[in-house]
């Protein structure tokens, strides 16, 4: 159930402010791929009069996972913008095997997401403003980092500033406009059109998209605490629909801010009935994210969003259970008498999938930057990005495309046959711009014919992707519009993204191996085709390592090793040979492991195999 801080003492009192987060960057990501990776919870313990309790060592506290006890790795207890993190000695490892903790940087994030089509124009807006302005004002405190951010708003052009100036400009043009439905701007124009219904569900997918793109985002800050205060008058329940299965839900939401260590507010300024909602989407991202609903004394719910964020401890312990996207209880106790510990109630694992994802820098589409289209992420077409370590610590990145499989019973809707790509850095060098054919089964490019995939060589950062969908009459059918996180490979042992190569006889298993022969983006596969993996795997020097496989099922069972061997000369990498027809109907998994003196690391694909 949603708890909603309704003013005086009981804003206080109520106010949840407990976070878990999973750690899977770097190192991370190669433990959580083998079922060790890193949970750290953040939690408030208090005393019957609702005040901090600050002075806990690591023996009082005790963690289970899903029934099962769990030792704790370290204990943390961060006082923010103060200065101070005191690590807790951990009386099962000698003092000089605690492991040291650097103090991280204390300023608290705030990021404040105005939901201008769900909040009605006049007194609600006013309203939403006047305690706003105080908040920044009174609340947030020098030093402390702020970004305001609304629907159609970039993530290249926002940024975490302690200047509240610009947070007070921002929040000073507010406009709620809740039942107002003219356009305002080309997108608007082009992409939330039509009738009301089919507006209002447009906005909807846009809101929710950008607020998962603004929790992801601010994951970046590291293991501290970040409060995101949503202000809105309620988002109904978005769940997966038809066509749409790759764009974001408010479950996608709980997900990110979950694993971002995000605490969401909801900031709802109505006066009528829907002040009092408390079964809409919004309700459960707050109370699902372990943070409130602030509805009647909204100056004192942002009072206690604030002091959540001051004062708390930071736990950490190494999860045994697979990356299985499934739903993982936890619980936190301390064992001295009167005191209770606020915390959300457990994590929802990574599947492998979204490791991958994450590993290759894939995003959700960002908003437009100036003279750069607002956000769009066209459900014509399936891309597939690669990474790779390049020369001169530059990355490496891969592009393919296919049209998208209809869905049964669709009708009307024309097949994307080419696309124009423009690829740009952040401070507008274009990097590519021109046509791009669609891959599949046995593609081969044809040299000084139009490509069918772009290697670019960009240095870490973001890349900005904008492709113009045609048919094969070259009419602009829709546009993409996203970008990408670009990481950096230099220094340790890294694994290329894994090519997928598909053929459904032999003359096209000969062709995959092939000079000029693309990878495909699709991941489903029926069982009469057969798998050309490849990859490299090099050691900080540049040199390849070696690389061993498993096939794993959907729930993280290993099946059987996998013969990795040498990949075609021209790859001058590794290949997995996968026949498909022994399989079953369902997920699997590849996953690589490479080991060098220097560290060993992890990577995967995960595929579905249909009958």
């Amino acid at each position: 159930m949603g708890r909603t801080a309704r003013g005086g003492l009981a804003a206080v009192v109520l106010a949840c402010a407990g976070s878990i987060t999973v750690a899977v960057s770097g190192q991370g990501r190669a433990a959580l791929a083998a079922g060790t990776f890193t949970v750290r919870i953040d939690v408030i313990p208090v005393d019957a009069r609702g005040r901090v309790v600050d002075d806990l060592s690591l023996a009082d506290f005790s963690v289970h996972e899903d029934g099962a006890a769990q030792p704790l790795d370290g204990v943390r207890l961060v006082r923010a913008g103060a200065g101070l993190s005191t690590p807790l000695p951990n009386p099962l490892r000698p003092p000089d095997q605690t492991p040291a903790v650097p103090a991280p940087d204390t300023a608290r994030v705030f990021a404040i997401f105005l939901d201008e089509y769900h909040v009605s124009p006049g007194a609600s807006t006013l309203r939403a403003r006047d305690a706003l302005l105080r908040f920044v004002d009174r609340d947030v405190s020098t030093g402390d980092l702020l970004v305001v951010m609304k629907p159609l708003d970039s993530l290249l052009t926002i940024r975490l500033t302690p200047d509240r100036e610009e947070a007070r400009r921002a929040i000073a043009s507010f406009d709620g406009r809740l039942g107002d439905y003219a356009p305002r701007n080309d997108y608007e124009r082009n992409y939330i059109a039509g009738s009301s219904d089919r507006i209002d569900a447009a906005r909807t997918q846009v809101v929710v998209s950008a607020m998962n793109a603004l929790a992801a985002h601010l994951g970046g800050m590291g293991d501290r605490r970040k409060t995101l205060v949503v202000v809105s008058e309620g988002i109904d329940g978005l769940g997966v629909r038809r066509g749409l299965e790759s764009m974001p839900t408010l479950e996608t939401v709980v997900r990110s801010a979950n694993r971002s260590n995000v605490s969401v507010y909801a900031l709802r300024p109505g006066t009528g009935r829907e002040a009092g909602a408390d079964s809409d989407g919004l309700t459960r991202l707050a109370s699902e994210t372990d943070g409130a609903t602030i509805v009647d004394d909204l100056e004192g719910g942002l009072r206690r969003a604030s002091a959540d964020s001051r004062v708390y401890y930071l736990l950490s312990y190494r999860s045994p259970r697979p990356a299985d996207g499934a739903f993982h209880a936890v619980q936190v106790r301390v064992t001295r008498p009167g005191v209770t510990v606020r915390t959300r109630p457990g994590y929802v694992s990574p599947r492998p999938d979204e490791s991958l994802a994450r590993a290759s820098g894939a995003t959700a589409p960002a908003a437009g930057a100036a003279g750069w289209p607002a956000p769009h992420a066209s459900q014509l077409i399936r891309p597939w990005f690669g990474i790779d370590r390049g020369a001169g610590g530059r990355t490496q990145v891969t592009f393919v495309w296919e049209p998208a499989a209809r869905v049964p019973g669709e009708r009307g809707r024309r097949t994307a046959s080419r696309l124009v790509l423009s690829a740009m850095s952040p401070d507008d060098a274009v990097l590519f711009d021109g046509p791009v054919l669609p891959t599949g089964p046995a593609t081969v490019e044809l040299p000084g014919g139009t490509p069918a995939r772009i290697v670019l060589e960009v240095p870490p950062g973001r890349l900005r992707l904008r492709m113009s969908i045609q048919d094969a009459a070259s009419q602009v059918l829709d546009e993409d519009v996203r970008d990408l996180a670009v990481r950096d490979l230099r220094g340790g042992v890294v694994i290329s993204t894994p090519e997928v190569m598909r053929a459904r006889n032999a003359r096209e298993f000969r062709l995959v191996g092939v000079a000029g022969a693309v990878p495909v983006a699709a991941r489903e596969f029926s069982r009469t085709e057969r798998l050309l993996i490849m990859f490299r795997a090099r050691g900080p020097d540049g040199a390849l390592v070696p690389v061993t496989a498993v096939l794993l099922g959907r729930g993280g069972q290993e099946m059987r090793d996998l013969l990795v061997a040498s990949a075609p000369a021209r790859w001058g990498g590794s290949a997995i040979d996968l026949p498909l027809a022994g399989l079953a109907p369902g997920e699997y998994t590849v996953e690589l492991t490479a080991g060098a003196a220097s560290g060993r690391v992890k990577e995967s694909v995960t595929f579905q195999v249909t009958s």
